[in-house]
């Protein structure tokens, strides 16, 4: 196996100084450093054969023009649609102020090695957006509370203080629960996506149910049965809840592709979406306006998510945040279409 390519953290730790050592010494910057400390840090970086970037030899307030666009190691993750309308909005807006894009997969080695961090401190990149963060990704806690210009995108975490953009979650669940109770539907199922590992998943149901309540419709979690965000989990969920409740009216799932795939099991059971049961998704991908019947659905602004995120990250970058902390929610709306019947009064 070829031997990995060693990095500014690797010398400082085998020369036994701290990084802006190092840093001042690559960019010879280093009058106030002792030449023998000068020497070991040349002699860890002949010994671990470092080569530093192009831009690390620079000075040490140039910048990269390049912002790092990591996403966790899933499979087709650039071909999925809520990652590439979240892409889409970030290259936008990078572009429209002179920065390009360099797209990374958080695999194991990677993440082992802390290449993130590497990016950062050879300015390889001058910031990163970090897409598809779960409570899997823990060291996400060398972020807390950091100065490093690093933003989570679509997700946001309790434990650690990080800069993030969202959807509105909470106004999600409960535009669903008025639309739903609005329409007379009292007996309602609802699809969640994985709770225990995003937050944001756990904050559209919360704001389903306890709108739901406000309505006096309690829903207990019999009648909730957790997917993960694919048709064929949505399908399996609806199956559940009409094991659960064979007179069910309404069922509200957490994103699109889970809708659909509850109209499936809908009509596989002699029932027909929309009209005997209504369906409700949450995202707006763009089959939810070619599936039969229509998606009603919440739309969720992706492309907006990733355009806000990546200017306040370039604001960051560029010291025009004053150092303020970014938590930013972008508004949802109903789009209303067929899939969503009226119960007679």
């Amino acid at each position: 196996m070829s031997k990995s390519r060693a990095n500014i953290r690797d010398v400082a730790k085998q020369s036994g100084v701290s990084l802006t050592t190092v840093s001042l010494v690559l960019n010879n910057n280093d009058q106030r450093i002792s030449e023998a400390t000068r020497q070991r840090v040349l002699a860890a970086m002949r010994d671990l054969d470092y080569t530093p970037s192009r831009l690390a030899r620079g000075l040490p307030n140039r910048r990269a023009n390049t912002l790092a666009v990591l996403v966790p190691a899933l499979q087709h993750a650039f071909a999925d649609v809520y990652f590439g309308e979240i892409i889409s909005g970030i290259y936008e807006e990078a572009a429209s102020r002179g920065y390009r894009i360099l797209l990374e997969v958080a695999r194991r080695e990677y993440v082992r090695r802390k290449e993130y961090l590497t990016l950062l401190e050879d300015c390889s990149v001058d910031g990163i957006l970090f897409i598809g963060a779960t409570e899997e990704h823990r060291w996400l806690s060398e972020f807390d509370s950091s100065d490093k210009p690093f933003i989570i995108v679509n997700n946001r975490f309790e434990q650690w203080d990080l800069h993030y953009v969202i959807c509105d979650y909470p106004q999600a669940g409960r535009t669903a629960a008025d639309y739903l109770v609005s329409r007379g539907h009292q007996r309602i199922g609802h699809i969640c996506g994985p709770s225990s590992m995003v937050l944001t998943s756990q904050e559209l149901t919360d704001g389903f149910v306890n709108r739901l309540s406000e309505h006096g419709v309690p829903m207990g979690d019999r009648m909730i049965v957790e997917g993960q965000y694919h048709s064929d989990t949505g399908k399996l969920a609806a199956d559940e809840l009409l094991k659960r409740d064979p007179d069910i009216t309404a069922i509200f799932a957490s994103n699109d592709k889970m809708a659909l795939g509850a109209c499936q099991a809908l009509r596989a059971s002699g029932r027909i979406p929309g009209e005997d049961i209504a369906v409700l998704g949450c995202d707006d991908i763009p089959t939810a306006a070619l599936a039969d019947p229509p998606l009603t659905t919440i739309r969720m602004n992706f492309f907006e998510v990733g355009s806000a995120a990546t200017s306040h990250l370039l604001d960051m970058v560029e010291g025009r945040n004053g150092q303020a902390m970014v938590q930013q929610r972008v508004p949802v709306l109903l789009v209303e279409r067929d899939s969503c019947t009226t119960l007679p009064s």
